[in-house]
């Protein structure tokens, strides 16, 4: 139980913490995210009161405009990394722009707590910027040493800074070339991402048109293929129907001989039956005739002289006597009924 307290006790502190430094928030940053500003990295530190810059080119000069005050101050700087301590900046919105070698990055920032400094700080934003910014080596190159001015801050107050002589038409027309020189910034970042849009619109429409191009193939190269599949299926089909109309013209051919050959047979038959039929019915026209003719005439009976013929059944037929087969009878003779024996 005391373990649980002292964990909900340690919980809440963390949370009354967190809350209290949620609530310190001195400064709120609104970043350039420009692509064109891709290359200038500005962020707050962990503490929120400094302002942290790393380009991957030469920072030259840094320019604090106060919206309030309508005030500009520069600094001139010529390093990649630049801190600007923010308690030199009373509360109020700014417009800080960064000069590099090739571009001006401009950004806001709006203070919103005052910010609580030692009591040896300098007031001097100049020196103070660079003895945040620079390393010891290029202090010593540039033979850098700060003075900690007690009272020198142009911003805070701007009626006892040195730069108060200046006449207003001149920090007019400065404010003039800073804001035409960031509007010209703006308008080329403006006009590179639209130039970056249309070439992605471009090729996008390239990537869709080829797309579609090879779709269109595709389907050209199935329509073809199918067209081919389908002449090759009617030529298969034209030959299978081809050979089927050959086969029933053969057929039919031999059907037709066949009958044309049976008609002929049948002809043939007919036409031998005939003739046997005429030949039967003269030489029954003959023996009638030869009939009646043995009944007129006078019957002379020659004299026939007996041939003795000695058979021998045990002596095969050695054609030394002449037979008549039953063949040759039936063809030169007819049956008793007056009739060939073929009918």
């Amino acid at each position: 139980m005391k373990n649980l307290l002292n964990s909900i006790v340690v919980t809440l502190i963390f949370v009354l913490f967190n809350s209290l430094q949620a609530q310190d928030q001195y400064t709120i940053i609104h970043k350039n995210l420009n692509s064109t500003a891709s290359g200038l990295h500005h962020n707050l530190n962990k503490s929120g009161d400094t302002i942290v810059m790393t380009s991957d080119k030469s920072i030259l000069r840094v320019s604090f405009l106060s919206h309030e005050q309508k005030e500009t101050v520069m600094i001139d700087l010529d390093n990649k990394v630049a801190k600007i301590p923010l308690y030199h900046l009373p509360i109020g919105r700014y417009t800080i722009a960064v000069y590099r070698e090739d571009m001006i990055i401009a950004y806001d920032i709006v203070r919103k707590l005052p910010i609580q400094t030692v009591a040896n700080a300098t007031t001097d934003l100049e020196e103070s910027i660079w003895d945040s910014s620079l390393d010891d080596t290029e202090k010593v190159k540039r033979n850098f040493k700060p003075k900690h001015k007690k009272d020198n801050s142009r911003l805070a107050n701007t009626s006892t800074d040195k730069e108060a002589n200046k006449s207003i038409s001149e920090k007019n027309n400065l404010l003039e070339k800073e804001r035409a020189l960031a509007k010209a910034n703006w308008e080329k970042a403006r006009e590179e991402e639209e130039a970056n849009k249309k070439a992605s619109r471009k090729a996008l429409a390239k990537q869709k048109e080829e797309a579609r191009q090879k779709a269109l193939k595709e389907v050209e190269a199935q329509r073809l293929a199918e067209a081919q599949k389908n002449a090759l299926k009617k030529e298969e089909e034209r030959k299978i129907a081809e050979a089927k109309r050959k086969a029933i013209e053969a057929a039919k051919k031999r059907i037709l001989a066949d009958i044309a050959e049976k008609k002929e047979l049948e002809k043939q038959k007919f036409v031998l039956e005939n003739s046997k039929k005429e030949q039967s019915k003269n030489t029954r026209d003959d023996k009638a005739v030869a009939q009646v003719d043995r009944s007129k005439a006078v019957t002379v009976t020659p004299e026939v002289k007996a041939k003795e013929v000695k058979y021998n059944l045990s002596v095969i037929n050695d054609d030394s006597v002449n037979r008549q087969s039953r063949e040759d009878y039936r063809k030169q003779n007819l049956r008793p009924n007056g009739k060939p024996y073929e009918d």
